[in-house]
């Protein structure tokens, strides 16, 4: 890596030596390379880099090498974490050049910044890009939009990530790039699966198929495989066996996914077709045994085989390696840093802007616009802040009367049937102290008991473990027979933990939120298979309530 930016800059700050054209020629073939860089990043790299021995003049020249040599690491998938070079194109083409030239000059800076780690940098290259590019729609715009997804994706925030990969699939269809649009689509079947949106993530995916003849063999990898997951996970075991079929012999054997066809062939209960699959995986990468996703699904299978002395070795395995990998990354919210750069951007605007204004204008007709608009603006307000307390205390009651209604069910449990454990009786204490201390300041409108009530209410569901241990316990007492069920169906503890949320009210979404996973939606899929729920079945919050309501129907 060091030695492509280390040629790339020595290139720019050469001011003396052998010259062997001229900065127009220099142009017109750097102009050559950016016909081609696209389909032949490999080539335009080579071409680059045999400019070494060549010297250049003029800024333009130099902005234009950085920025096709930053393009060229970047296609060649080597990832620059040094922004000395690309910094020389943004330099330039923030003045001078075109708005696609100024487009990708923030883009690929954002790019290295990505590389580095620095999402909070990267956000801010993309929304000066996006601002710089204006409203016209191409590839390299929908480049950015994909680029900005993956950044809010990454801290949860799906509704951003869906609206920034909706504006690339408009690109990239608009641009006629059938497989970058294709991948938009999977991204989009990704998110709807992970919100448990099944039927949404399946249309996706019936969406892709009908391009399979015309996009790259890793996208056909990646519908094959998110295909078959959802497969799996709705216990469609037939259609499975079909796609994977299908995969197998459409797809070269270097191209596939020999681990995932592993563990697809284990669930179907295909043992020697799984161990063929990891031989293969073998042969196509010597170094397996450094593999954490190899030694996971060897596990799988020998522990599907009774064989649990190789199982056991296998799990020991993926565990080293699973740690010596993990690395502790800062959580970096950047959900704030569009909106900062907008601001910026719009603030500069506007004093641009007040240089144009002439002082000789009608002071009286300003005067009067703005306390139109201030009185309307005011107006507008007050509306919303009625609207909004009325939910408030819609919100409020609804909380008011769960509270009130486990309160009393704990207080009429504890008194007619307390539970022998201790452990158990201190919890349920706790939590009913803690909810008749909390209604004590309702009643009373005591605002320091209520402020100290709150205060522990807070503290409880903030931390998670104790949150979800105490939801569950009270849960057994408050409603035995609806949790025996669940431990019958071979649900374990954290499951169970995991179905009281969803009985006390809480959505998938919000589930997934608390528990800090964004891989929630495995959870659920599991804990579907385990009560028998098919794919065509009602949702699982819903099932769970109803649950719980024959329960409190029988006591």
């Amino acid at each position: 890596m060091k030695r492509y930016i280390k040629a790339a800059i020595s290139i720019l700050t050469l001011t003396t030596g052998a010259i062997s054209c001229s900065d127009r020629d220099i142009i017109r073939q750097l102009d050559d390379v950016g016909s081609y860089i696209n389909e032949y990043p490999d080539s335009a790299l080579s071409v680059l880099d045999s400019l070494y021995t060549t010297g250049m003049q003029g800024r333009e020249a130099n902005a234009q090498f950085a920025l096709l040599y930053s393009m060229a690491l970047d296609k060649s998938y080597i990832d620059a974490t040094d922004d000395s070079l690309i910094n020389i194109a943004v330099d330039w083409y923030r003045k001078h050049g075109t708005a696609d030239e100024r487009l990708k000059s923030y883009y690929y800076q954002g790019r290295v910044y990505q590389n580095s780690g620095d999402n909070e940098a990267a956000m801010g290259s993309f929304v000066r890009a996006e601002a710089a590019s204006g409203n016209e729609k191409n590839e390299t715009k929908g480049l950015l939009y994909t680029a900005m997804s993956g950044i809010y994706i990454q801290i949860f925030d799906f509704v951003k990530a869906e609206l920034y990969n909706n504006r690339a699939k408009e690109c990239y269809l608009l641009a006629g790039d059938t497989d970058k649009y294709a991948g938009t689509i999977l991204f989009s079947s990704d998110l709807h699966y992970a919100q448990e949106e099944s039927s949404e993530a399946i249309a996706c995916l019936d969406s892709v198929k009908i391009l399979l003849d015309s996009i790259s063999t890793s996208r056909r990898n990646a519908y094959y495989i998110r295909s078959m997951r959802i497969k799996r996970d709705l216990g469609d075991r037939s259609g499975l066996s079909d796609e994977l079929n299908q995969y197998l012999s459409s797809t070269g054997a270097e191209n596939i996914s020999w681990l995932d066809v592993a563990d697809y062939h284990t669930y179907l209960g295909q043992y020697d077709k799984s161990e063929s699959a990891l031989q293969r995986y073998r042969e196509f990468h010597p170094e397996y045994k450094d593999k954490p996703a190899y030694h996971i699904a060897a596990y799988t299978l020998n522990d599907s085989l009774g064989d649990y002395r190789s199982a056991l070795d296998d799990y020991i395995s993926y565990s080293l390696l699973s740690d010596s990998l993990s690395l502790a990354i800062a959580e970096q919210d950047t959900g704030f840093i569009q909106e900062r750069y907008e601001k910026d951007l719009q603030m500069e605007k506007e004093r641009n802007t007040r240089l144009l204004v002439t002082l000789v204008s009608v002071f009286s007709v300003i005067l009067l616009s703005c306390i139109a608009d201030i009185l309307r603006l005011r107006l507008r307000q007050s509306r919303r802040e009625k609207e909004s307390l009325a939910a408030e205390m819609s919100r409020y009651k609804e909380n008011y009367s769960r509270l009130k209604q486990e309160r009393d069910e704990l207080s009429e449990m504890l008194s007619s049937n307390p539970p022998a454990d201790r452990q158990c009786m201190r919890v349920l204490n706790d939590r009913l102290e803690l909810l008749n201390r909390f209604f004590a300041a309702a009643i009373s409108g005591n605002e320091e008991t209520d402020r100290i009530a709150s205060h522990e209410l807070d503290r409880l569901v903030a931390d998670r473990d104790m949150f979800l241990y105490t939801t569950r316990m009270t849960f057994a007492a408050a409603h035995p027979d609806f949790i025996s069920y669940l431990e019958s169906q071979g649900l374990t503890e954290h499951e169970i933990e995991y179905c009281c949320l969803y009985a006390i009210g809480l959505k998938g979404k919000e589930i997934g939120q608390y528990i800090k996973r964004a891989c929630h939606y495995n959870e659920s899929s599991d804990i579907r298979a385990k009560l028998g729920l098919g794919k065509h079945d009602t949702n699982l919050s819903n099932y769970l309530r109803d649950l719980l309501a024959q329960d409190l129907a029988v006591h």
